[in-house]
């Protein structure tokens, strides 16, 4: 079937919000098919850029060969056709192209030399700084087993200087910490890469924290060791792409005593070897779950079950420890030769041993709730509650079963099977509600409520908490469930913003009141003021009304002891009354805020929080005496706030708004000097002016 170019587009567009899959593949394939037969060139040349972003950033980096392949051959062809942004983008993904090469044996050594070689070429003609070839070219020696050139290449690559084409400050040290740990370096490792970890990339903290994992066993460092696995594992989970550091993870299991945690892992994600990022991916996890496998066959456990969840509508057979460890110890040997031929060594055969044998290093390493016995894990505990819900389900107890599944869906959330967990949940529920167990159900509603909302899926949490709030009498309550303030808190949460979260909150600050939780009533009370929608307050009608109500009784009697959050309630109030247009109030009110702020800061100096929320109110006060013709109160409330911040403070925008006083009553030397010392520019100013 044929398709317009506005129907190629409008599918194209369909795929940015599609997850990363299958559909999403064959939907921008497609895309391409039809762009190439209706011969639009520089839209099949955008498809393509955009699909070489997402093969790779999934697990299907071979596809991205073809893709990137066809438009760098098209940009060499006609240049001029293209701008120069799209030659920036090719020059970033040149780079994941040589770090996927040398990751398929059936790609020679010559092929990724020879690709190695046109990066650097490409670059160094657009003055570029040859830190990222270097970076690559060592992580290929790495792999193929060549470390002295790693080594060398690595010296050259800390010496080299980085420009905008270099990978960002944490997938760098990621891969200098890889080679590293090859070599050796421990300690340079971990000097180099802990900084890293606090990496917003959308590779980190997984990444390097998963090339940490060896380096800090081995130097003893097992309370890090635990923390890093915990971080990179909770980035992996959901994502196939993964498999290698996953990988790095299951062998931190083996080496850290922990077995069990391992074989919940595998269990877990063997059905990732079906769509393997690369070979070496796919060599490294089968290597690593061996070594798992192996430690629990030498505690005596190699006849212990495995069991697979379904994905995708497929299910792999039950099989044991034993008989898992053969399978994957072959898949695992097999790929190290094909490796070894094409590398002409036996670097990765060598290598794959050792992780396959990995024993103990040091200590054995204590992961909260999963113990260190081989057989004290959570996979045997869900077996064990999958068959107590089959032996009474067998002897008609449908009540006792519920209950059961209701154990078994804490349990799967514990091990991070979100999943399974609903479904047990789910069926809990109508199993407790048919059978008239009305505190029970509302139990596991709550329960269903967790998984959804831990697990990303606010809309289903949101409709269970409403179903929890709606049908529960606070008298029939059972004891598991938090109090109906903490439930309109969690619903308002997962709403966002509007008229139905800002009554959440309101209803949860009531109820906090009567509890006498004044801190949490407080915050609740912010909450109601800023999720309102601003659209609505005109009228100052209905819920606003009471909002605003519950406002003014904490402010008519505001409590010392609770001065910052009092005033950040004042703040929300000020918010909605200014919105309406009532400014001369809303200034009265910030005034106060600061009497009540200087006050309390008076007699304990000591508060950060409280000089912080000074610094905001005293800005907000001179736009509101600026607004309202008092230029001279205005630039004495924002030069107050630059001195209660000091030099280490956050003051731009009260910088901001003394300049544009300063600049109003002519005093252009003090605005100028003003603006240098806190980088504000002439846009910034006519910015302000005009809003």
């Amino acid at each position: 079937m044929s398709r317009t170019e506005q129907e190629l587009r409008e599918l194209f567009r369909s795929t940015h919000v599609m997850p990363a899959g299958t559909a999403k593949f064959a939907a921008l394939e497609e895309v391409i098919r039809h762009a190439d037969a209706l011969g639009l060139v520089e839209f099949a040349f955008e498809v393509r850029m955009e699909a070489t972003e997402v093969f790779q950033q999934s697990w299907a980096p071979a596809k991205a060969f073809l893709t990137f392949s066809w438009c760098l051959a098209a940009y060499d062809r006609e240049p001029a056709r293209f701008d120069g942004g799209h030659e920036e983008t090719l020059l970033w993904q040149f780079k994941w192209m040589v770090s996927s090469v040398h990751q398929f044996p059936e790609i020679p050594l010559g092929g990724t030399a020879d690709l190695l070689d046109d990066m650097e070429r490409r670059y160094r003609r657009g003055g570029h700084s040859p830190h990222a070839v270097l970076q690559h070219r060592g992580l290929a020696a790495e792999a193929t087993g060549d470390l002295a050139r790693a080594q060398e290449y690595y010296e050259q690559m800390a010496l080299t200087r980085r420009d905008a084409l270099s990978d960002c400050s944490g997938c760098v040290p990621s891969s200098q910490v890889r080679t590293l740990v090859a070599l050796g370096r421990d300690e340079e490792a971990i000097r180099l890469g802990e900084p890293a970890r606090g990496s917003g990339c959308t590779e980190q903290p997984q990444w390097i924290n998963s090339e940490l994992l060896l380096p800090y066993l081995r130097t003893g460092r097992g309370e890090q060791a635990a923390e890093a696995h915990r971080s990179a594992y909770r980035r992996i989970r959901g994502n196939p792409g993964s498999l290698g550091e996953l990988a790095s993870n299951l062998l931190f299991c083996a080496h850290s005593g922990n077995p069990g945690r391992g074989l919940d892992l595998i269990e877990r994600h063997l059905s990732w070897l079906d769509r393997a990022r690369t070979p070496l991916a796919d060599m490294e996890f089968a290597a690593a779950a061996v070594a798992v496998l192996s430690a629990v066959e030498a505690g005596g456990d190699g006849a212990s079950a495995l069991r697979f969840p379904t994905v995708e509508g497929r299910r792999r057979p039950d099989t044991t420890v034993t008989a898992l460890a053969a399978e994957l110890r072959e898949r695992a040997l097999g790929l190290a030769a094909r490796f070894d031929a094409r590398n002409g060594n036996g670097y990765q055969s060598a290598r794959m041993g050792e992780w396959m044998t990995a024993g103990p290093i040091g200590e054995p390493v204590p992961l909260p709730g999963t113990g260190t016995d081989p057989r004290s894990r959570s996979g045997e505990r869900v077996h064990r509650l999958t068959d107590r819900v089959a032996a009474l389900v067998a002897a008609g107890d449908p009540p006792g079963a519920a209950r059961a599944r209701a154990e078994l869906a804490e349990t799967l959330l514990a091990v991070e099977r979100p999943t399974e967990a609903a479904e047990a949940a789910e069926e809990a529920v109508r199993e407790l509600d048919r059978h008239g167990a009305p505190e029970e159900a509302a139990s596991c509603r709550w329960l269903l409520a967790r998984i959804h909302q831990q697990h990303g899926r606010r809309g289903d949490a949101a409709e269970r908490l409403r179903q929890l709030l709606d049908d529960t009498d606070d008298a029939d309550r059972p004891a598991s469930l938090p109090a109906r303030p903490d439930l309109e808190v969690r619903l308002g949460e997962l709403l966002g913003n509007g008229a139905e979260p800002a009554a959440r909150y309101l209803a949860a600050s009531l109820g906090f009141a009567a509890a006498g939780r004044t801190a949490d009533r407080l915050r609740a009370l912010v909450q109601a003021m800023w999720r309102h929608p601003y659209s609505d307050t005109e009228a100052e009608t209905g819920l606003l009304r009471d909002i605003l109500t519950e406002a003014r009784t904490v402010l008519a009697a505001p409590d010392p002891a609770r001065t910052t959050e009092v005033v950040v309630v004042l703040r929300g109030y000020v918010d909605q009354i200014r919105a309406t247009g009532r400014h001369r109030e809303a200034a009265d009110h910030l005034a106060a805020a600061r009497t009540l702020l200087e006050q309390h800061l008076a007699t304990d100096r000591a508060d950060p929080g409280a000089a912080e929320e000074l610094v905001d109110v005293l800005t907000e006060l001179g736009e509101a005496r600026l607004r309202l013709g008092d230029p001279a109160a205005a630039e004495e409330a924002a030069l107050a706030a630059l001195a209660v911040a000091g030099d280490d403070g956050c003051t731009w925008d009260a910088a901001l708004l003394a300049a544009r006083v300063l600049r109003g009553r002519g005093a252009a030397a003090e605005a100028a000097e003003l603006m240098a010392a806190h980088d504000i520019t002439e846009d910034d100013l006519s910015e302000a002016e005009e809003y």
